[in-house]
C-alpha cells in the first residue's frame, strides 16, 4: 500500500499543539485534575438568585435558596469575572434549565459568552469548603 508522506511543516505545527493540549490535561504538579465535587445536575434559570466567584473559570450559583449551591465550571476563563456586575445564563435547548454545554454571558464593555463544562450540585458544607480554600489561596498570593 502507498501512504502519502506528511509534509514536515505539518508535523512541526502539530507538535506544539499536542504539547499544549497535554499540559492542559494536567495541573501544575503534572498530576491529572481532581474530579469535581458534587453530583451532575441542572438548574432552572428562573431559580438563580446569586453567585460567588471562586476563580476566573469557576462559580458557585445558588438556586432557589442560598442553601442550594451549585458549582459551575467554565470552558475558558473570564479574566475580570470578579468585577462583572451582571451575568447572564443562556440555555441552548431553551428549556429553562442551565446544564453542561450551556453558556455564561458576562456582560460589560466587552461581553463574553463562555460554554459551561460542568454543573454540579453541592452540599452547603462543600460550598463553604470551596469558598474558604479560594479565599486562602487568594490571601497567600498577596
Amino acid at each position: 500500500m502507498f501512504f502519502p508522506r506528511r509534509p514536515r511543516w505539518r508535523s512541526a505545527l502539530l507538535s506544539p499543539l499536542i504539547l499544549t493540549l497535554m499540559s492542559c490535561a494536567t495541573n501544575e504538579g503534572g498530576a491529572p485534575h481532581a474530579p469535581l465535587p458534587g453530583t451532575e445536575a441542572c438548574i432552572f434559570t428562573v431559580n438563580l438568585n446569586d453567585w460567588t466567584v471562586i476563580d476566573y473559570s469557576t462559580l458557585i450559583v445558588y438556586a432557589p435558596l442560598r442553601k442550594d449551591p451549585y458549582l459551575v465550571k467554565l470552558f475558558a476563563p473570564i479574566f475580570d469575572l470578579q468585577f462583572r456586575e451582571s451575568l447572564g445564563f443562556e440555555d441552548i435547548e431553551h428549556n429553562g434549565q442551565l446544564c453542561k454545554d450551556d453558556y455564561v454571558v458576562a456582560r460589560g464593555d466587552a461581553p463574553q459568552r463562555t460554554p459551561i463544562t460542568a454543573v454540579r450540585a453541592l452540599t452547603p458544607d462543600q460550598a463553604k469548603q470551596i469558598i474558604a480554600a479560594a479565599k486562602q489561596a487568594d490571601t497567600s498570593k498577596k
